[in-house]
Parts: structure tokens; C-alpha cells; sequence
């Protein structure tokens, strides 16, 4: 008898991890929709996004390992409070549609920059879309009519715009975006960026783990390195608060 009523809550177990399980996987399966020869990837969707990551930071000038507070206005800011640990703000980050601006709180100095001005600086065009694209894992153009190679693992497809060829790689099993390289065809600098550690937030799909790269064809000159480790990400109802002023005490650099 006893062994009976054993089997019986195994056997409930088990079926409540099946169904659990496939509930999972529709929800993952359904951000896919091929139509013909059409693929379509859905982006993340959101208006607010706040969120809780760990970020390493390295370049030929500056290194920088610690904990970043991460809000999103879609399409129109993004603010960014890095704290390398205790608890202590190191530097405030504001970025909107045409500028970057750095409050570095240990060194008393900030630091503004148009996306001219800083796709200069690291010799690499940049812009808002590019950076928030990048950051939640949504493609940074969307898929038109490219021609579309699938393989067991991968559907991956070119895209050009301007001087720039992308090169998108979706996951067959995850659906998403998973890796993305962006080649200045003028200068043959890079941008690859990739995603894993897909996890459901509410019902949108994000990429916990980012490993961002820009390399230089220059010879001898180092790579900038971002990673991003996400702790925790809510889609949030009501609108955020960016708070960034700059101390008149502050000099900028």
C-alpha cells in the first residue's frame, strides 16, 4: 500500500514536470513565425525596463568589474548606475537619442559626448538604436527579405546598410537572436555581440548573458570587451525616473 501511494505521487510528479516543461517551451516555440520563405523574429517588447546586472568592462584606456542599476525608456533613454562594490555609486551613465553623457562620482569629472563625437573616439559608428538594440538582444534591423540560411542549429541571413554588413544568427532551439557581427566594410572594425541564457519575463523573451566584443583591424591596438551577466529584469507599468545632474564642483574631461 505504501508503495502504491509512492508510485502514485511519482507518477503525479512526473506529469506535473512534463506539463510544466511544455508550457515552457510553447511559450518559446511562439516568438518564432515563419510564413513561406519569411522569417520573422519578434522582438522584446516593453515600454519600461528597469533592471540588475553584473558588467565587465575593458579597453585600452579603462577597466571597470562591478554592479550595473539598468533603466530603459524604449526608443528614448537608457540611464545606467555602476557601483564597483559596497554598495558605493562609482559613475552615472545617460544615454538618449543623440548623446552619452558620463558622471564618473569618484573622480569628480564628467564627460558629454554627441554619438559623433564618440563614434570618433572609437573609431566605430554609433548610435542610440545600435546601443539599445544590443543591450535587451532585439535585432538591430529587422528581417525583410534577406535570403535565409537554416542548418540544424541556426537560421542566419546578411544584411547591408550603408557601409555596415550584419550578420545575424538566430537560434534554431531558442528562436532569438543569438549572435550578431557588425562589420564596417571602410575600416573592417567589428562588432560581435553573443547572446545565451534565454529566460521568460512575464511573456518576452530575454538573453541573460551578453558577451559584447568591438575589435580593430589596426594591428597592436586592443579590443574594448563588455559583458553583461543580468541578475534580474522586470518589464515595468508605470513610467521611470532617470535622475542624472551634474555637481558644479565637477570638472569635464
Amino acid at each position: 500500500m505504501q508503495k502504491e501511494r509512492y508510485s502514485n505521487r511519482l507518477i503525479s510528479l512526473t506529469l506535473l514536470l512534463i506539463l510544466s516543461l511544455t508550457g515552457c517551451n510553447k511559450k518559446f516555440s511562439d516568438i518564432f513565425d515563419r510564413s513561406g520563405n519569411r522569417l520573422v523574429v519578434d522582438d522584446v517588447q516593453f515600454t519600461y525596463l528597469s533592471a540588475k546586472a553584473k558588467v565587465d568592462f575593458d579597453s585600452e584606456k579603462n577597466s571597470l568589474s562591478g554592479t550595473a542599476q539598468i533603466r530603459i525608456q524604449k526608443d528614448s533613454t537608457i540611464w545606467v548606475s555602476l557601483s564597483p562594490g559596497l554598495g558605493i555609486e562609482a559613475a552615472r551613465v545617460l544615454i538618449t537619442r543623440d548623446s552619452v553623457a558620463v558622471l564618473n562620482k569618484l573622480d569628480k569629472v564628467y564627460m558629454d559626448y554627441s554619438f559623433v563625437e564618440l563614434s570618433k573616439k572609437l573609431d566605430f559608428d554609433l548610435n542610440y538604436s545600435l546601443v539599445e538594440s544590443v543591450i535587451i538582444g532585439n535585432l538591430i534591423y529587422p528581417y525583410v527579405r534577406e535570403r535565409v540560411v537554416k542548418n540544424a542549429d541556426m537560421y542566419t541571413y546578411t544584411q547591408q546598410h550603408g557601409v555596415y554588413k550584419f550578420d545575424n544568427t538566430i537560434g534554431a532551439k531558442t528562436m532569438k537572436l543569438e549572435k550578431v557581427q557588425v562589420v564596417d566594410t571602410l575600416t573592417n572594425n567589428t562588432i560581435s555581440v553573443n547572446y545565451s541564457d534565454f529566460q521568460l519575463v512575464e511573456e518576452e523573451v530575454f538573453p541573460f548573458l551578453i558577451k559584447a566584443v568591438l575589435a580593430y583591424s589596426q594591428t597592436g591596438k586592443k579590443k574594448t570587451t563588455i559583458d553583461l551577466e543580468y541578475k534580474q529584469t522586470n518589464i515595468e507599468d508605470k513610467p521611470l525616473k532617470f535622475p542624472f545632474n551634474v555637481p558644479q564642483r565637477y570638472e569635464r574631461q
